[in-house]
């Protein structure tokens, strides 16, 4: 009968532990700790759950009191500190911390201490929540030496994209072709107003425009600018119509270079270089030639005029 008994207790002690739950009470505080497993991998989380409760007459409780070192074990995480008020006035704290360990073996997660004061004339014990002991191991390694089937080859589609190149090839000609057109049509519509905007022939328009020059006053500075200005603008004007395509926005250096490609002397180049290049001195450098230098390069331009018209006809 006696073995009976002493069996059943240490059912009862065994289960107990299992649950890793235990109550410690002392003159109407309890602690209890829970833990949620005693058999973890490395790395693996354990969560303790401590509760405590305490009578109306105690004034203060001093928490967990946790080293910041504990051997084998590193604390992860600790949730905030629940504090619920019962009807008779009692008050619970509860809080989980999260353990874990990198070290395998078989240790003993120790005990901490929770303390209460409930005034000078009463002295309490402090209670301490269980200790655990941990198994930390390694994951167990395969031992059945199964073969596993090697994964069948999956097919896949492949997409042919010779249709996208030929759609991006003709739609990069249609944009070319635009661009080809636009510039064509741009470029007659400024050739245009050089092939009849004038009654005049292109050589009688010049005769006409460096007539309209001499009439200006070649010791004002003022005129001389207009005056040199006046000449380039007359012999491009010239050109532009003789040839049937403009000239006007180009460079001094431009102009000599199209008239050695027309196989002009190089007298007659040289004749028309200095007065464009004295007409860049006056515009630019703001240079005043004296009268005489002027009258020379309007009857170098006139010259220049002359022999194209009579003798070489400029081919475009």
């Amino acid at each position: 009968m006696n073995n009976r008994k002493t069996n059943r207790n240490i059912v009862v002690v065994a289960i107990l532990i299992c649950f890793s739950f235990c109550t410690q009470i002392s003159f109407g505080q309890t602690v209890k700790t829970i833990i949620d497993k005693n058999d973890i991998l490395i790395g693996e989380p354990i969560k303790v759950k401590v509760t405590a409760n305490f009578s109306a007459g105690n004034n203060t409780i001093d928490w967990l009191s946790i080293p910041d070192s504990i051997a084998h074990f590193e604390i992860v995480d600790r949730s905030k500190i629940d504090t619920v008020t019962n009807a008779d006035n009692s008050r619970q704290l509860e809080q989980t911390i999260t353990f874990t360990s990198f070290d395998s073996g078989r240790w003993t997660l120790p005990s901490f201490p929770v303390k209460f004061d409930a005034g000078a004339n009463q002295n309490i014990p402090a209670l301490q929540t269980d200790s655990f002991r941990i198994n930390v191991d390694y994951a167990k390694p395969d031992s059945s030496n199964e073969l596993r089937d090697i994964k069948p080859i999956i097919e896949v589609a492949v997409k042919g994209y010779f249709w996208y190149y030929i759609a991006g090839a003709a739609l990069l000609l249609i944009i070319i072709g635009l661009i080809l057109w636009h510039y064509l049509k741009t470029r007659k519509k400024t050739v245009a107003p050089a092939l009849g905007n004038s009654k005049l022939s292109p050589y009688d328009e010049a005769m006409q425009n460096l007539d309209k020059l001499k009439q200006l006053n070649l010791n004002n500075a003022e005129d001389v600018k207009v005056y040199h200005a006046g000449l380039s603008r007359a012999f491009k004007w010239y050109i532009s119509r003789k040839q049937r395509v403009s000239i006007m926005n180009k460079t001094s250096g431009d102009i000599l270079v199209h008239l050695t490609n027309n196989n002009l002397s190089k007298e007659n180049i040289t004749t028309a270089a200095t007065a464009l290049r004295i007409g860049d001195a006056v515009k630019f450098a703001k240079y005043l030639p004296p009268v005489y230098e002027s009258e020379q390069c309007l009857t170098g331009i006139k010259e220049m005029i002359n022999y194209i018209n009579t003798n070489k006809p400029v081919n475009q």
